[in-house]
């Protein structure tokens, strides 16, 4: 059976008329007469009953036009729908956040998506930037956002989806708690609390590097799995830390936060496999880079 046997006889059963039937389906009389005789022959039914002035439906033939009508609704809206899908309108979004990343841009562009596509089942689930990256290439995670991606992430893209500058987090009793910008060699000897190096390698690989470049070694006392953590424990004399500026939206008392100088970029940035990115996944990335230029636009003016 194919689909034009289907419309065809919808076509008949409609208008009860072989001729008006064939200018409807704009097809020579006698090709709707071989379509229903063809059809009712592979069904082994007869669906019209018809004389030389008449034409009706049988019994069969008024059961069979209600199951041919919803398949017919059901292969329109399918093909509606297979449209809307591969213009990105519909589908599945898996997104992964970093903790630190969430406090930026990233809960407005949801919004803005959510709105411009309601129709798209989004998830969003908080991963360190190491399993982003592993969530990405098996197919588990569209786009990951990060505030320090790693230097190399190929054959993953990165691109920036904000600025903002790093900052150094001490205790409000610190000796360095009252100066109105950091070095990082103010810092030598300092003990640092740290995200987890099995989901942020990428920051303790930057942090190494600048201590490095201040001509000291790292002092890494803690490693910790949450922001909240992090603050909590340089409140309590642990140690210093690093966050971007975007941190303060927690105001955790007992916790300092002092620009370095020359100035650190901490940014949030979106990760992606643009050899598999879904339809959807590109929408996102649409919206994305325009929800940036507002931004943009929004601070400049």
């Amino acid at each position: 059976m194919e689909l034009r046997h289907v419309k065809t006889f919808l076509a008949l059963a409609d208008e009860l008329h072989f001729g008006r039937a064939a200018g409807r389906l704009r097809v020579a009389q006698p090709a709707v007469s071989q379509t229903i005789r063809a059809l009712e022959e592979e069904l082994g039914v007869t669906l019209f009953a018809r004389t030389r002035r008449h034409v009706e439906l049988t019994a069969a033939g008024a059961f069979f036009r209600e199951h041919a009508q919803r398949a017919l609704a059901d292969l329109e809206q399918g093909s509606v729908a297979a449209r809307r899908a591969d213009a990105g309108e519909i589908g599945r979004l898996h997104l992964g956040f970093t903790a630190v990343s969430a406090l930026g841009p990233l809960p407005r562009i949801l919004v803005a998506f959510r709105r411009r596509y309601p129709d798209v089942q989004l998830s969003v689930t908080s991963l360190g930037t190491a399993e982003q990256i592993e969530a990405i290439a098996a197919g588990r995670c569209d786009v990951g956002f990060t505030v320090l991606p790693p230097g190399d992430a190929l054959p993953l893209r990165v691109e920036p989806v904000s600025d903002e500058p790093l900052m150094t987090l001490l205790p409000s009793g610190h000796r360095l708690a009252r100066r109105r910008s950091l070095r990082f060699a103010d810092l030598a000897g300092e003990p640092v609390i740290l995200m987890s190096r099995r989901s942020e390698s990428s920051l303790h690989d930057r942090y190494r590097r600048h201590c490095e470049s201040a001509g000291f070694a790292p002092n890494i006392a803690l490693e910790v799995d949450h922001a909240e953590a992090m603050l909590a424990f340089v409140a309590a004399g642990l140690g210093v830390s690093h966050a971007p500026a975007s941190i303060l939206k927690l105001r955790f008392d007992g916790v300092t936060a002092i620009p370095l100088s020359p100035r650190v970029s901490a940014g949030v940035s979106a990760m992606w496999d643009p050899r598999t990115a879904s339809p959807t996944a590109l929408r996102f990335l649409e919206l994305l880079r325009r929800e940036r230029k507002r931004g943009a636009a929004r601070e400049q003016a």
